[in-house]
């Protein structure tokens, strides 16, 4: 039987974890804490080194989806980089097919608007992106198979920050647009699973895949778009400087053509549901 690590066992990790299970995989959860999960559960903290005998049978894959216990550089380099090292140096001489790691689009530094895809040169300069790419040259330069996916900003069940936001009343940049990229959380499962069967069937993967929906909308369409479907104040528009920062808008071409159908392709489908 094919096994799979779930190194982060979350929300994402055990929602993936269920749906891995319920297709015919052996799921084993990796976490620092003890929790009821539908799956058994290694309890051990992957960002420190690890015994290599915790792991007393073979995986195949690894999926990593931890976060970081601070919003610190020190925090980043523990989650990211750190546990990644810890994971490979541990499960050297299991026959790993491929190792998945969840990154972040914080690895481009582009603020102008632009578009972005996975050929795009990623220079952060903040630390959560500084390390993200540090933690995916790490896997690459490892030899062991490996695919980051670059989330955009996760919304779904329990993460509820932008719709308290726009509840309250809110400011937004109107001109020049600032353009928000985002992914629900069911999505976020679908497109590791997507990619963990396909690599199982035989399909070669690429190294990175940008995981975001369809549209790349601007700041002040979705938050105005929110606000009317939940009755609340229209958000302020403001005006910014001419060269005031626009973020960018990412591509999804790549897992498009892989042949991913995205549950929730705008912010419409996916903040829609939730409100229903």
């Amino acid at each position: 039987m094919t096994t799979v690590l779930l190194a982060g066992c979350g929300a994402i990790g055990t929602q993936l974890g269920i749906q891995l299970q319920q297709a015919g995989y052996r799921v084993i959860g990796l976490r620092r804490s003890a929790v009821a999960l539908p799956f058994p559960l290694l309890q051990a903290d992957f960002t420190a080194p690890l015994d290599p005998a915790l792991f007393n049978e073979p995986i195949h894959y690894v999926v990593h989806t931890a976060t970081p216990g601070e919003r610190s550089d020190a925090g980043y380099e523990k989650a990211y980089p750190g546990s990644v090292r810890n994971l490979l140096a541990a499960l050297s001489g299991h026959p790993l097919r491929r190792f998945f790691f969840v990154s972040s689009t914080a690895v481009y530094a582009q603020d102008d608007g632009s578009w972005v895809d996975e050929t795009s040169p990623t220079e952060p300069l903040e630390f959560n992106g500084v390390r993200m790419v540090e933690a995916e040259r790490l896997l690459q330069e490892s030899g062991v198979p490996a695919t980051s996916v670059r989330f955009g900003g996760i919304y779904g069940p329990g993460r509820n920050w932008l719709v308290n936001r726009v509840k309250k009343g809110c400011s937004v940049q109107s001109q020049p647009p600032k353009y928000t990229n985002r992914i629900h959380q069911d999505d976020c499962v679908g497109v590791l699973q997507f990619l963990l069967e396909k690599n199982a069937s035989g399909v070669a993967l690429e190294n990175c895949y940008v995981a975001v929906d369809d549209d790349p909308a601007s700041e002040e369409i979705v938050c105005s778009w929110l606000a009317q479907q939940l009755g609340a104040p229209a958000p302020v528009l403001e005006i910014a400087a001419v060269d005031a920062p626009q973020n960018k808008r990412c591509r999804n071409r790549r897992l498009r053509a892989l042949g991913y159908v995205f549950r929730y392709p705008d912010f419409r489908s996916g903040y829609g549901a939730r409100l229903a």
